[in-house]
C-alpha cells in the first residue's frame, strides 16, 4: 500500500505541475487580468482570490473533514472543483464579447474562487494522507523527488505554453491554456484513485468555535507552531508581491505575449534547477536551511526588480523571473514539508487549516499592495515590502523543526 501511495501522489504531481503551469498566477493570471482591462488593483484583488481567500476556507472545511474516517473522496471532491473551474474559466474566454468588461471581470473572478476553494479544499486531506501513509523516513525522499519530477513537468509544459502565448491571439491563447489545464488536472487526479487509504478512528469533530478558542491560547499550547505561523505570514506577504511583477513590468517595458512566454519560461527553468540544488540543502541543513534561503531570494527580488526598471534593463526581468523560479521552488519543497513535520496525526488536519486561516498576510496583503501601488507607485512599495521580508529570519531561528534535529541544525 505504501508504494502504491507514494507512486499515486508522484504522478498526481506530475500533471498538476502541467495544469500550474498553464494557470501560472504570478504570469499568466495577471496578464489575463491586464489584457482585459484590469489595473494593479484588480491583480490585487484577483491575487487575494487566487491566494489568499481560500485560506480562510480552510478553517471550515477542517471542521468537516476532522469528523470523517475517509478523506479520500473528499480529495477528489476538491480536485473536480478544481476542473469544473477551469473549464469554465475556457467557456468564458471564448464568449468573452457577450459581457461588459465588469461582467467578465467579476465572473473570471468567481470562476478563480472556485478553482481556489477546491484546492484549499483538496489540500487538507493531501496533507493528512501524505503524514500518514508515508513513513517519516522517506518523507523527505518524496518531497524533494516531487519538486524534481514537477519541475520536469514544468519545463516541459512552460515549452508548450509559450508557443501557445506566441502564437494566437487574445483571448484563444488563454483559452487554449485553460483547456490543457483542466485535461492535465483530470490525469493528475488518477493518482489519487490509486491511493488506498486506511481509515481512521479518530473521528472526533472540533467545531469552527473550539478552534477560534483556542487560537489565543495557541501561543502557550504550542509555541514552536505558533512561531512557524508567524514566519508564514512573513514569507506570505513576500509571495504576495511576485504577481505584481509582471504590472511592473508591462507598465515599464513593451511586454507583449512573446515576452510573457520566455519570462514564464526562465520562471520554469529556474524552478528545475533549485529542484536539484535544493535537496542538497536539505541534506546538510534540513527543511529549515530551504526556509531560510526563502527568505533572501524574496528580500532580492524585489530590490532587483526596482533596479531593472530603473536602469531601463529589460533583460534583467529574465535575471528576475529565474530567481522567482527558486522561490517558488523553495516553498513547494519546504513549507508542506516543515507542517508535516510540526504535526501529528492527530491535529495535523485542524493544524494545516490554521496555517492558511491564520496567514492573514497572504490573505490581505494582495488587496493591500494593489492599493498603495496604485497610490504610491511600485517601486516604494517594493522596497518597503522587501525590508519586511528581512524580519522573519529571527522568527524562523526559534522555530524547532524535528526532522532537522537529525541534521543537527
Amino acid at each position: 500500500m505504501k508504494n502504491r501511495n507514494y507512486y499515486g501522489f508522484l504522478w498526481h504531481a506530475i500533471f498538476l505541475s502541467l495544469t500550474m503551469t498553464f494557470t501560472e498566477v504570478n504570469t499568466v493570471i495577471p496578464s489575463l487580468i491586464i489584457e482585459i482591462g484590469g489595473s494593479s488593483v484588480h491583480v490585487g484583488i484577483v491575487s487575494a482570490i487566487v491566494i489568499g481567500l481560500p485560506m480562510v476556507t480552510k478553517l471550515f472545511f477542517s471542521s468537516f473533514l476532522s469528523s470523517r474516517k475517509n478523506k479520500k473522496p473528499y480529495l477528489l471532491l476538491g480536485i473536480n472543483l478544481r476542473i469544473i473551474a477551469l473549464i469554465s474559466i475556457a467557456i468564458t474566454l471564448i464568449w468573452y464579447k457577450s459581457f461588459s468588461f465588469y461582467s467578465l471581470i467579476i465572473l473570471l473572478y468567481f470562476e478563480l474562487l472556485l478553482f481556489s476553494v477546491g484546492g484549499a479544499f483538496a489540500s487538507l486531506p493531501y496533507v493528512y494522507l501524505i503524514g500518514g501513509s508515508l513513513k517519516k523516513e522517506i518523507r523527505i525522499s518524496f518531497f524533494t523527488k516531487k519538486q524534481m519530477i514537477a519541475s520536469v513537468g514544468m519545463l516541459i509544459s512552460v515549452i508548450i505554453a509559450r508557443h501557445i502565448l506566441s502564437n494566437w491571439a487574445y483571448p484563444f491563447q488563454y483559452v487554449i491554456l485553460f483547456s490543457l489545464s483542466s485535461i492535465a488536472l483530470l490525469i493528475a487526479s488518477f493518482g489519487f484513485w490509486a491511493i488506498k487509504e486506511k481509515p481512521t478512528d479518530e473521528t472526533t469533530k472540533v467545531s469552527i468555535k473550539e478552534v477560534l478558542s483556542d487560537i489565543p491560547l495557541l501561543y502557550k499550547k504550542d509555541n514552536n507552531f505558533f512561531r512557524f505561523l508567524i514566519y508564514s505570514n512573513i514569507m506570505g506577504a513576500a509571495l504576495a508581491l511576485i504577481p505584481f511583477f509582471i504590472g511592473y513590468a508591462k507598465a515599464s517595458f513593451s511586454i507583449d505575449s512573446t515576452v510573457l512566454g520566455y519570462l514564464l519560461l526562465i520562471q520554469i527553468i529556474g524552478m528545475f534547477i533549485s529542484s536539484f540544488i535544493f535537496p542538497k540543502i536539505i541534506k546538510k541543513k534540513g527543511f529549515k536551511g530551504v526556509l531560510k534561503y526563502r527568505i533572501y531570494i524574496h528580500f532580492l527580488l524585489a530590490i532587483f526588480a526596482v533596479f531593472f526598471v530603473s536602469i531601463d534593463f529589460l533583460y534583467g526581468y529574465l535575471v528576475l523571473f529565474f530567481f522567482i523560479g527558486f522561490a517558488l521552488s523553495a516553498k513547494a519543497v519546504s513549507e508542506d514539508a516543515a507542517l508535516i513535520e510540526l504535526t501529528n496525526s492527530k491535529n495535523r488536519v485542524v493544524y494545516s487549516a490554521l496555517a492558511g486561516t491564520l496567514n492573514i498576510a497572504i490573505i490581505l496583503f494582495p488587496l493591500i499592495l494593489g492599493t498603495f501601488i496604485s497610490l504610491f507607485g511600485h517601486a516604494l512599495v517594493f522596497v518597503i515590502s522587501s525590508l519586511i521580508t528581512l524580519s522573519a529570519f529571527p522568527i524562523l531561528n526559534s522555530v524547532i523543526c524535528p526532522i532537522d534535529l537529525k541534521e543537527q541544525y
